[in-house]
């Protein structure tokens, strides 16, 4: 793809951590959150047209990437609130906050905390919390193994189990088209903060229907309709019920790992949520 935005990045201190951003654009302010695993999930969706009338901010997570890694656990709830300092650091008070998996949470975590922050939220594919039946199995079969694997210190083996269990078998290769060899490498860097701090910080994060209930922002949320596992769109659907007026989209022909396999189709998801 040509490109024809400038493109500024930059680092922000923000005491507990170091965040890494990428921004185009101007007009009404979009944060995209990428998924666990790897700090480049959204590259690819950064850079379609279909998002050119926002002002448009990429961010690395902390532990992710050019980003530093927090010296203690990070919860979801530190997860967002790092996000809204960058936010407030670029001059964003509120923004269209666009969350994947891990980050879908991250960033309705963050609407319940800060709903002053948060203009609109889309999540994709948020994770699986609250569990809808597939869960028990993508637990038993990808998650656990993965876990299991990362304490062994056998990282290259618990990133693909984990992969493998959410994205399909074909994940390395989408990573290797969009990024090439040394892509798939970064995202082996990036997977020992998801496996050893992110991971626990999904299991101990907390919703419930009284919770979610609470988000006042305009939301909306996409499964993917060719997953690997129903899993996230189990949790989707079921959010979709809980948050007050939330609309349910299903994205034709990709799966949880979407952004890499259609991010034309992604960003105009996006663009039309807004």
């Amino acid at each position: 793809m040509t490109q024809t935005h400038e493109i500024t990045t930059g680092d922000v201190d923000l005491g507990e951590v170091r965040l890494h951003y990428r921004e185009r654009g101007s007009g009404a302010p979009v944060v995209l959150m990428h998924a666990g695993g790897f700090g480049e999930w959204f590259a690819p969706v950064f850079d379609e047209p279909a998002l050119d009338g926002v002002r448009l901010v990429e961010v690395q997570r902390a532990g992710y990437g050019a980003s530093s890694t927090p010296e203690g656990h990070a919860t979801f709830a530190d997860h967002a609130r790092y996000v809204r300092e960058l936010l407030a650091v670029l001059g964003i008070e509120r923004a269209t906050w666009v969350g994947h998996s891990s980050s879908a949470s991250m960033a309705l975590q963050g609407a319940i905390d800060a709903p002053g922050a948060v203009e609109r939220l889309v999540l994709i594919e948020p994770a699986p919390s609250p569990r809808g039946p597939s869960s028990e199995e993508l637990v038993r079969t990808a998650v656990g193994p993965a876990m299991g694997a990362a304490q062994a210190g056998d990282f290259r083996g618990a990133t693909d189990a984990f992969m493998t269990g959410v994205c399909g078998p074909h994940w390395a290769d989408l990573v290797r088209e969009r990024f090439g060899g040394e892509g798939l490498d970064r995202l082996l860097r990036d997977s020992r903060f998801f496996l050893t701090d992110e991971i626990v910080a999904a299991v101990e994060w907390p919703i419930d229907e009284q919770t979610a209930a609470r988000v006042t922002a305009p939301t909306t949320l996409a499964y993917g309709a060719a997953p690997a596992t129903k899993a996230h769109e189990e949790t989707t659907r079921m959010l979709a019920d809980w948050i007050p007026g939330a609309e349910l989209v299903a994205l034709p022909g990709v799966g949880h790992a979407m952004t890499l396999e259609d991010p034309a189709l992604v960003a105009r998801m996006v663009a039309d949520a807004m």
